[in-house]
């Protein structure tokens, strides 16, 4: 790791320690007085226990402040000299590698929202990618990327705690959607990598925006777009959309269809599921440390609740009940094609308790295909929804079944371009700026 990197882990491990250390002290407080109430309801003169009490905070309050300086000073100083006994081997980043890519994906997911707000360089900003290196958005960057374009390009949008990595994990590397969706329907496709801690609307907001860059720097021009979003990253094509009709953005022309896998339009039960029992934890003093944990809750963890997409759309306050269909509705494009893949662990995909409670572990097959009684509700083609039993949330990032209704609705070209050699001979042939 270079050292910057390493120096951010620091702050960001020493602020979380000071952070934990906050959190333990104030239920030890919260005990402490709900053992002193007690004793004076058992006859000790109120003097006497506030003296008592007043020694004690006193001397807690001290032992947590050295507590929280010792150690955070031990952990940043841990991060400084590891770059002294463990020098960076080939300078590159921590998000270079493969690891490390997968372990700030986790680390925005959760805190990306406070990283992008203290400028941490462990935040992952918003990118282009190909083949796990960014892309630079200009003629000649592209041109060298895409020797051989085609006019059709894919963009694929991960989900939260993820990076674009994740389109090519685990299976076999022949069925990954980047390859087979080159290699059958001549898609130049390009991953988008993104600090999905932050509210999914500014994230939508900053697509649309890289979205024109790539429309117009395009060798060639493109006459056929396909966003394909997972879980969270359906939103965000949802709410790029909506910001660039907004903007009056040109790439919106280019667009022919949106397919969201496993993507909560209708809200997450789990996150639901979470702001509950937060709520319940922060009703006593003592138990209000697991609520505050629960609160650590990142911005685009939030905005899951309710599927919001829209910058007006805020997460309710704490103590609201957050069941329910809530947030504006968005109708979807007219004149683009809108597809939906909802999956759900149970082998019957349309019982009740598949479809609506038990899902996928994270997002139910109902709020994937927006099956909602109200204004919300999505007006997606019959055709252009499946539910599919049997598998989890993960699962649809590569699974064949699921990419072979992909491949359906995106359809073949009207006349494939020559790729000069085998199907994979255009994908192979990149050539990234590093």
């Amino acid at each position: 790791m270079r050292p910057d990197d390493l120096e951010a882990v620091g702050v960001a491990a020493g602020r979380a320690f000071a952070g934990t250390v906050d959190h333990v002290q104030a239920t030890h407080r919260a005990v402490a007085r709900r053992v002193f109430g007690a004793t004076k309801r058992a006859g000790i003169t109120g003097g006497e226990a506030d003296l008592v009490g007043r020694a004690h905070d006193g001397l807690s309050d001290g032992v947590y402040a050295a507590v929280r300086t010792i150690g955070t000073t031990a952990v940043r100083g841990l991060a400084k000299a590891a770059t002294v006994v463990h020098p960076a081997d080939d300078g590159r980043s921590l998000a270079d590698r493969p690891a490390g890519d997968a372990v700030l994906g986790a680390l925005n997911g959760a805190f990306g929202a406070r990283f992008a707000e203290q400028g941490s360089p462990l935040e992952l900003r918003m990118t282009a990618r190909v083949k796990g290196h960014d892309l630079t958005l200009e003629p000649g960057a592209l041109r060298r990327a895409f020797p051989l374009p085609s006019g059709r390009v894919a963009v694929l949008v991960h989900g939260l705690c993820m990076t674009d990595a994740a389109w090519e994990t685990g299976g076999d590397e022949d069925a990954y959607y980047a390859r087979r969706l080159h290699r059958d329907l001549a898609y130049d496709v390009v991953s988008i990598r993104y600090n999905s801690g932050r509210r999914i609307p500014a994230n939508g907001q900053d697509l649309a925006t890289l979205l024109e860059r790539l429309s117009a720097a395009w060798p060639g021009g493109i006459r056929d777009l396909a966003l394909i979003g997972h879980s969270m990253g359906g939103l965000v094509c949802r709410s790029a959309c909506a910001a660039g009709v907004e903007s009056g953005h040109g790439w919106l022309e280019e667009l022919g269809d949106v397919v969201t896998l496993g993507t909560p339009h209708l809200g997450a039960n789990l996150e639901r599921a979470s702001a509950t029992i937060s709520w319940a934890a922060g009703l006593l003093p003592e138990t209000k440390l697991f609520a505050d944990l629960l609160d650590l809750r990142s911005d685009g963890v939030l905005d899951l609740r309710d599927g919001a997409i829209l910058h007006t759309d805020r997460p309710l306050a704490v103590d609201r009940w957050p069941w329910g269909e809530r947030g504006t509705a968005v109708p979807l494009l007219e004149g683009v094609r809108h597809h939906a893949v909802g999956v759900t662990m149970g082998r019957d995909p349309e019982h009740w308790l598949a479809a609506k409670v038990l899902g996928d572990l994270l997002v139910t097959p109902s709020s994937a295909a927006s099956r909602a009684r109200g204004e919300r509700r999505l007006a997606f083609e019959e055709d252009d929804v499946v539910i599919l039993g049997g598998l989890d949330h993960f699962a649809l990032l590569h699974d064949a079944g699921v990419y072979e209704h992909v491949r359906r609705w995106l359809r073949p070209a009207p006349a494939l371009p020559a790729a000069g050699g085998t199907g994979d001979g255009l994908l192979d042939a990149h050539a990234v700026d590093a």
